[in-house]
């Protein structure tokens, strides 16, 4: 796959990389378009924290490639779009439902690679 990396803040990289293996729980998206955030801007600038090297890109969307064990919400082929957001499911807004209150939410395309390639693991 190709996927535009930020090496360290205030660099882009196009690189050619192996294309990911979903995990279990995980499908693999194929990347039909992926929006320029201002939170994108921010990582690019080192002024947002972020875990780097890291292909960023937060919004996108795109088509189902492969699927991970344990998947059975969507197939490959299906057309999706992407909740970046990854809360812990065990703190104590999680436990209540107010999940975008996580103490502990990461996010794709922040703390792990995102939008900004060809393909996602989501």
């Amino acid at each position: 796959m190709l996927a535009a990396v930020f090496p360290v803040p205030g660099s882009c990289e196009i690189v050619q990389r192996e294309d990911p293996i979903p995990g279990e729980g995980e499908v693999l998206v194929r990347v039909r378009a992926c929006g320029v955030c201002g939170t994108d801007v921010h990582i690019y600038r080192g002024q947002f924290p972020a875990r780097f090297p890291l292909i960023a890109g937060h919004e996108f969307s795109g088509i189902v490639h492969a699927i991970g064990s344990d998947v059975t919400s969507v197939q490959p082929g299906d057309r999706v779009t992407i909740d970046p957001n990854i809360p812990c499911g065990l703190c104590r807004p999680c436990r209540h439902g107010l999940t975008h209150l996580c103490r502990n939410l990461r996010a794709i395309g922040v703390d792990r690679d995102g939008g900004f390639a060809t393909h996602c693991p989501c």
